[in-house]
């Protein structure tokens, strides 16, 4: 019986021990607040502080985690920004009452780059489902322009 609240005593101080850790190493604090960013989107100063608790302790799992996710959020996002930028150009384009060969061949590059760029993202299991759908409305808005021009 003494053995065993023995084991509950240590067990319960290794737990405190272990929290006192990781509230008080800088590492472990940015770790966290990454992963706060993260979750709500900001994959921005995410990044930017997972690299540096990851700068700051190698060992640290979640920062190297939250900093490969992030970065392959940033793709999503920037090739959603991509997307949007040149629709708007290829709607400018349109918006002309005539438009040149130059113009058609903007816009089949433009077209050509996308879905180029799309097989280019990588998903996991913990990017963003809603980053993954937009990526692809996006593909297939390229897509069907594409086949419908050239």
């Amino acid at each position: 019986m003494l053995s065993k609240v023995v084991l509950v005593i240590l067990s319960i101080i290794f737990f405190l021990a272990s929290g006192f850790y990781f509230l008080t190493n800088s590492s472990y604090q940015d770790s966290f607040e990454a992963r706060f960013y993260y979750m709500v989107g900001n994959y921005e100063k995410a990044y930017e502080l997972a690299k540096k608790a990851n700068d700051s302790d190698s060992y640290n799992k979640m920062a190297f985690t939250v900093l490969a996710q992030s970065k392959i959020a940033l793709e999503y996002v920037n090739y959603i920004k991509e997307g949007n930028e040149y629709f708007k150009k290829i709607d400018k384009i349109s918006s002309k009452k005539e438009y040149s060969d130059a113009d058609k061949v903007r816009i089949k590059l433009m077209c050509e780059i996308m879905l180029g760029n799309y097989k280019k993202l990588v998903p996991t299991k913990l990017t963003n489902k809603d980053l993954i759908k937009d990526a692809k409305k996006s593909r297939d808005k390229f897509l069907q322009l594409y086949k419908e021009l050239f």
